[in-house]
């Protein structure tokens, strides 16, 4: 009996603990029906790798619904289409936001959306209060004092005028009981502070970061902590040098000798920091020629698995996760395009055996159509070796099917049906875009050259090998 008392009273404390945390993202997005919302959160300020963590598809009324669960405040953003729009969310909060309405026909294809970022723009209808007004609110004061002191703030030091600001903003935020938005508000000052030469370098360590808790998840935190230390451990320190820096990794491979090579800085004694410190250090130094790349990646998977701070376990596998991501000899993003029957087709893993050269492009890319004819001379060359695949990205999947209705290529093509999850495995930031895939599933060419730059010499060069 008082064991099944345990059980019940501890399923109950799972329910009330995950309903404490759950939050639920309603939307209202009119002329995205059919549209798939993705919702993503960077998995650590320092790699900045983007990590998905909810998704739906908009209905027939424009409605979508996503629901997560997470222990503390943190920024997520949307991914729709091309367009990237973030705000905040409150563990068990519910949102409901509405969309201002978009024709996604009628957006232009030829912008490329990474160069010249697109947002679709939304509102938060409810909860009527919340850390996103806050904060917006504070950055609108933050905006329209810049924009009016642009000069006497680019000039520095001019330490009465942030004060007379803060005192100001003081006012108005001072009382404020959200311990996220109270630390965004402190690190925002520090931030401009620092750039603005108002203190003491020392002084503002000792006061915003020494000895305190170091705040993964508060992006204005990791501002001012990337801002502070981005070439500190190459350019700002005295205390360490480079030639300390390349022995250390090259000669002796060591993560604890870095430890102590880091350490040698007083800044850096507590170490959480410095450890943290040199996860920033150990990701400029992978790939560059003064760093054994190899003796970097050591260090970092040291990181990975021994770390005593789970954080930085996390960070150091994210960052070898970017570094590595798509370089020769890793595996091929697995992607399902489906074709004129609907049947799946698998990339990689459907052309096991033969070298895949990957291509993905669009009608209005004139480049594209260009290549087609240096393609088709490679094909008749190489189709017994080579499997040769193109993936349209075309917004409209009509233009594309005229298209192929009345073009003679021999290649498989494919429509990417608006999965913008196969862009982003293969970081398509342009068009056109080639990958060459080998006979394992692995990478073996990203990007691969065009078949106008004489990529035929190498095809030649793999299959004569």
């Amino acid at each position: 009996m008082k064991s099944l008392l345990i059980s019940i009273f501890v399923l109950f404390a799972i329910k009330v603990s995950a309903s404490d945390f759950r939050i639920q993202i309603k939307g209202n997005f009119p002329g995205a029906e059919g549209q798939v919302v993705r919702l993503l959160e960077y998995a650590d300020m320092i790699s900045f790798h983007e990590r998905e963590i909810g998704s739906d598809k908009v209905d027939e009324n424009g409605n979508f619904i996503i629901e997560l669960i997470r222990y503390r405040p943190q920024f997520v953003f949307f991914r729709i289409d091309h367009a990237r729009m973030g705000f905040f969310v409150e563990p068990g909060q519910s949102y409901l936001l509405e969309f201002d309405p978009v024709i996604f026909s009628q957006l232009d294809d030829s912008r490329n959306p990474y160069l010249d970022p697109w947002h679709f723009k939304f509102q938060i209808v409810e909860p009527s209060s919340n850390l996103n007004n806050l904060i917006n609110e504070f950055e609108d004061e933050f905006h329209e004092f810049l924009i009016e002191n642009f000069t006497r703030v680019h000039q520095g030091r001019n330490r009465r005028l942030f004060d007379e600001f803060r005192n100001h903003t003081d006012s108005l935020f001072g009382n404020i009981d959200n311990e996220y938005f109270r630390d965004y508000y402190e690190y925002k000052f520090a931030y401009y502070y620092r750039i603005a030469n108002i203190e003491r370098f020392d002084e503002q360590l000792r006061a915003h970061l020494l000895n305190r808790p170091v705040l993964y998840h508060n992006t204005q935190y990791m501002n001012f902590f990337n801002t502070i230390f981005d070439t500190y451990v190459f350019a700002g320190s005295r205390n360490i040098q480079a030639s300390d820096l390349r022995h250390t990794v090259n000669r002796l491979n060591s993560y604890d000798a870095l430890m102590d090579s880091l350490g040698k800085d007083t800044i850096l004694r507590n170490e959480i920091i410095r450890e943290l410190v040199m996860l920033k250090a150990l990701q400029s130094m992978h790939g560059n020629p003064d760093y054994r790349k190899q003796n970097v990646e050591n260090i970092l998977n040291y990181i990975n698995t021994n770390s005593k701070f789970p954080e930085h376990r996390s960070i150091a596998g994210n960052i070898l996760f970017e570094k590595n991501n798509l370089v020769r000899g890793t595996p091929a993003p697995s992607m399902v395009v489906f074709n004129d029957n609907e049947q799946p087709v698998r990339i990689p893993e459907d052309f096991q055996g033969k070298f895949i050269y990957l291509g993905f492009w669009a009608s209005w890319c004139e480049t594209c159509m260009l290549e087609f004819i240096a393609l088709a001379e490679l094909f008749e060359k190489h189709h017994d070796d080579i499997v040769f695949i193109n993936i349209s990205t075309e917004r409209n999947p009509v233009i594309y099917e005229a298209y192929i209705s009345s073009s003679n290529n021999r290649w498989l093509d494919f429509h990417f049906q608006h999965d913008f999850r196969i862009l982003d495995a293969l970081k398509v930031r342009a068009l056109p875009t080639f990958v060459l895939i080998d006979d394992n599933g692995l990478i073996h060419d990203y990007p691969a050259l065009k078949p106008s730059n004489n990529i035929n010499q190498q095809f030649e060069r793999i299959f004569n090998q």
